[in-house]
């Protein structure tokens, strides 16, 4: 059994240090409300510095030492060690509440997950579906960050301080999206066609936003040679982190990702970068990492839910098991058999999470093709057993799937 001391950062920006043997599990029971009398309240909490320790004893003598630092010491402790940041990226139909509150519980890893975006106009901010998936009581013991895709500064503006009414502590701007129903309406990655439109938005909403404010932006709409002019327009505003996905929106998510223009990004931007795009593989984090030691933060989508393991592996060891991978399965499709009203409509959504996941097991092509053709629960429950029984799960997905 490995013992670990842990450094909370809590909702308040207030510190808390803590043992345990296992940070993940621990965490999560701070964030129920079970943990430390000195969290209650104070949620939610967010890991930011683990340190292992040979035993029990020994992390009780280096969180003795640790309590008496002063918070600048602290701090520093924090920053030496922490290493870098993983986030969950927004994927539409997949990562909404009921993955954000099973995923944690069975792997850890990520420290922020980005909600699939929010669409405010005129009328009201949020949709119904909208709503039940931002709702506080929904998103609790994880850190989440609400991403909103318009291009009215008004809609931004009063969408934010909801957002902030209800709890939240940072928004985020889509400005990636490269779906054709969007693009047309020149919002996500169709917003950036027009860069001196989008800096009066930004303007706009700088000057009134309520909460610190990220971007996901990508090189340009049809050519990266789009991306120093809006880069140029980032570094005019306060932006608490630019999240770069290195493609264009004529890229989708086929073409290679142009690692030579987020280059120029860690080397010109104002604001902290986050990198987003193509990250499957421990081999490709720890490439990325090595590449640009000095961006602090790295988003995984498709990656993640391919192989939900990834980012608590990225972190260190952390053993897997088809067992694990089953009770995630098992909770996430019996939470869509009980929203949905419909174990029906719960398999086509299952069925979105496969098409990732299905690339974690070994030689799963026929398995794969029956669980596609499933007609009906009882069919596809049928098939999710085979997959669980007689599969292999690999260390790693394909880096080419």
């Amino acid at each position: 059994m490995s013992w670990w001391v842990y450094i909370l950062r809590c909702g308040d920006d207030t510190l808390y240090t803590g043992v345990t043997d296992d940070v993940e599990r621990r965490a999560a029971a701070h964030n129920s409300g079970k943990g430390a009398k000195y969290t209650r309240g104070r949620g939610p909490v967010t890991v930011v510095y683990r340190e292992a320790c040979p035993d029990h004893s020994a992390a009780l003598r280096r969180e003795a030492a640790i309590k008496k630092l002063t918070r600048p010491e602290k701090l520093a402790l924090i920053g030496a060690g922490a290493g870098p940041r993983y986030d969950c990226a927004p994927l539409e139909g997949i990562t909404g509440y009921l993955y954000r509150n099973a995923h944690p519980r069975y792997f850890g890893g990520i420290d922020r997950y980005y909600t699939p975006f929010l669409s405010p106009g005129q009328e009201r901010s949020f949709s119904r579906k909208e709503l039940q998936d931002i709702l506080p009581e929904n998103n609790r013991g994880v850190e989440v960050v609400p991403q909103l895709l318009t291009r009215r500064a008004e809609d931004f503006i009063r969408a934010a301080g909801e957002l902030k009414a209800m709890g939240y502590r940072r928004v985020n701007l889509n400005l990636g999206c490269p779906s054709g129903t969007v693009t047309a309406k020149g919002k996500g990655a169709g917003f950036l066609q027009d860069p001196d439109g989008l800096e009066e938005f930004l303007e706009a909403v700088f000057a009134a936003a309520p909460l610190p404010i990220s971007v996901k932006t990508r090189l340009g709409y049809g050519a990266p040679e789009e991306f120093p002019r809006l880069l140029e327009i980032f570094n005019k505003f306060p932006l608490e982190e630019l999240i770069l996905h290195p493609r264009v929106r004529a890229d989708f998510y086929k073409n290679p990702v142009r690692l030579e223009w987020f280059d120029r990004a860690a080397a010109q931007s104002r604001a902290p970068l986050c990198y987003n795009g193509n990250l499957v593989t421990r081999a490709d984090g720890r490439a990325l990492a090595a590449r640009y030691p000095g961006v602090g933060a790295f988003m995984v989508g498709r990656g993640l839910v391919a192989n939900p393991f990834l980012a608590a592996r990225l972190k260190g060891d952390c053993a897997m098991d088809k067992g694990t991978m089953r009770r995630f399965h098992d909770e996430l499709y019996e939470g869509y058999c009980e929203t949905f009203q419909s174990r029906k409509n719960a398999v086509c959504r299952m069925k979105d999470v496969w098409r990732c996941m299905i690339h974690l097991f070994g030689e799963n092509e026929k398995h794969f093709k029956r669980l596609r053709k499933a007609a009906d629960p009882a069919a596809y429950e049928q098939q999710v057993n085979a997959v669980f029984r007689d599969l292999e799960l690999l260390e790693d997905t394909a880096a080419d799937w």
